[in-house]
Order: C-alpha cells, then structure tokens, then sequence
C-alpha cells in the first residue's frame, strides 16, 4: 500500500539529483587545486555529486526500512477528578 514515508524519501532523493543536473548544466564553477604537478580544474558538480550520493544513502536508509512509520504524539490524559 501506498505509504507516506516512501514517496517523501523518494521525492528527496529526486529532487538532489535533478539539483546535481542543474548545477551540472548550468553551473560554471570550477575548484581550482594546486599541486606540485600543476593546476588541476575540478568541477564544482563532482562535488555536489557526492554530497547528493551522501545523502541518497542516507534517506534511503531512513525512509525505505521496513519499520512502521513513526506514530504521531497522543495528547497526555487529563488527570483524575480531584475527591473532596
């Protein structure tokens, strides 16, 4: 059946890979590392990237586990009538 935690850990996990896409598409920027060896240019997306496999992970681990989902807090009950 369908359940909630599911499709909202799916649409995040989306919605970082298509902000990877854009930044990737559209994003000019470059890390610019400096070596003995030379300049090396790394774009700035690899980093992006790796943060969004980072975090795909982890909310897959959270959202797609097979626990219940988490039950909303009950209201305390109302203590007894005081006798008098």
């Amino acid at each position: 059946m369908f359940k909630s935690k599911y499709f909202w850990g799916a649409l995040v996990i989306i919605s970082m890979w298509v902000a990877v896409l854009v930044v990737g598409v559209v994003g000019e920027g470059e890390f610019l590392v400096d070596s003995p060896g030379g300049d090396v240019h790394v774009p700035v997306v690899w980093g992006i990237a790796l943060m969004a496999l980072i975090g795909s992970a982890v909310v897959a681990g959270a959202a797609f586990r097979n626990g219940a989902e988490p039950k909303k807090a009950e209201a305390p009950a109302p203590p007894p009538p005081a006798e008098g």
